[in-house]
């Protein structure tokens, strides 16, 4: 992306709102049947962050990167993950070459695949730990050090991970830290009925994306200069302190140790979400309201956005396992019991 004084002007509500709105309709007449996931990818795009996504194969989830990439017009990279891929396999390494001219030799950094806008991190679960450790810094710092270097990451920079719930032979868990620096993680369902028929009749018409790409002449994309401006915008927008509060109240009911921990979940968790997790439910609210072209953060924005910021960051104890508990169901109770002691203050900022 070139940079222009534009990056520093901010847009209107109204113009980023039609941006989004545009961008979401381009992905959704590509991607059938993932209303919640195109809307989480959005959010996570606009907040500056990265998002984990857990679904069977065959549910889009690649094309939806593809789709996404070229909607925004940003470079888009992919990585298999696998147990035999080194760290340098992602972020590159330093090699060395002979200048012709003098005869010196010298250490030439060789980038990796990580240098990109939108990095798909393909099945990042199958990677052994190390690996999976390299994307630490990548993700967080925006950067990566080889040799002592700092080397910075294009902006705006994403990853997109992918793992499959149903395999563990071959896989490596991730670790806290690493769920930690995702923003979101989204549960991609099967789709419905009538979404999956329209695929099978995409297919049948040889229109499925998938199988024929992105037609050039029916490319979306958005203008390359206001996509920063977009991403700040989306920060812009007003929060209340007494959601900050209520937001507040829910990260710290999560936690077993806590005094706002229901005591009928304590026993159910092994730990709970840390401050990065109200900062990440800050963040993805704002940018569910940006979508909806509002200007203030409601507690119905908190709501829809609770799940994908939580469920990877509380740990359930073994006894959930006896009372088939899940990280979902945990989060709904911890809701409404939030809701409940906070009724005037939900319906006011509904």
């Amino acid at each position: 992306m070139s940079k222009t004084d534009s990056s520093q002007k901010q847009l209107s509500l109204e113009e980023a709102g039609e941006m989004v709105t545009s961008l979401k309709s381009y992905i959704e007449s590509y991607i059938f049947g993932q209303d919640n996931l195109v809307r989480e990818t959005i959010c996570t795009f606009l907040s500056g962050g990265h998002i984990l996504l857990t679904g069977a194969p065959g549910l889009a989830k690649t094309t939806l990167v593809r789709v996404f990439s070229q909607g925004l017009g940003l470079d888009f990279g992919r990585v298999q993950f696998t147990p035999d891929l080194l760290p340098s396999d992602i972020i590159g390494s330093e090699i060395l070459n002979m200048d012709l001219e003098t005869g010196k030799r010298l250490f030439e950094f060789m980038p990796g695949p990580v240098f990109v806008n939108l990095l798909l991190a393909d099945e990042i679960n199958r990677a052994s730990p190390r690996t999976q450790s390299a994307m630490l810094e990548a993700m967080q710092e925006r950067q990566v050090t080889i040799g002592g270097k700092v080397h910075t990451l294009p902006k705006p920079f994403m990853v997109f991970a992918t793992q499959n719930p149903f395999e563990s032979e071959g896989t490596f868990p991730l670790p806290e830290a690493q769920l930690d620096r995702f923003l979101l993680h989204s549960l991609v369902e099967y789709p419905n009925e009538e979404s999956e028929l329209k695929i099978l009749e995409e297919h049948a018409r040889n229109h499925l994306i998938g199988e024929t790409g992105l037609k050039e002449e029916e490319n979306f994309k958005l203008d390359p200069e206001k996509i920063l401006p977009l991403i700040n915008r989306s920060k812009s927008l007003n929060i209340h302190k007494d959601l900050l509060q209520l937001i507040n109240s829910l990260i710290r009911s999560s936690r077993p140790e806590d005094p706002l921990c229901p005591p009928g979940l304590k026993p159910l968790i092994w730990y709970g979400a840390g401050p990065r997790a109200g900062i990440s439910l800050i963040s993805a609210s704002r940018s569910l309201a940006l979508l909806e072209q509002n200007e203030q953060v409601r507690w119905r924005h908190i709501k829809l956005m609770a799940k994908p910021v939580l469920r990877h960051r509380i740990r359930l104890a073994s006894q959930s396992i006896e009372q088939e508990t899940n990280e979902d169901s945990i989060i709904e109770k911890l809701l409404e019991i939030v809701e409940e002691k906070n009724t005037s203050i939900c319906e006011g900022h509904s």
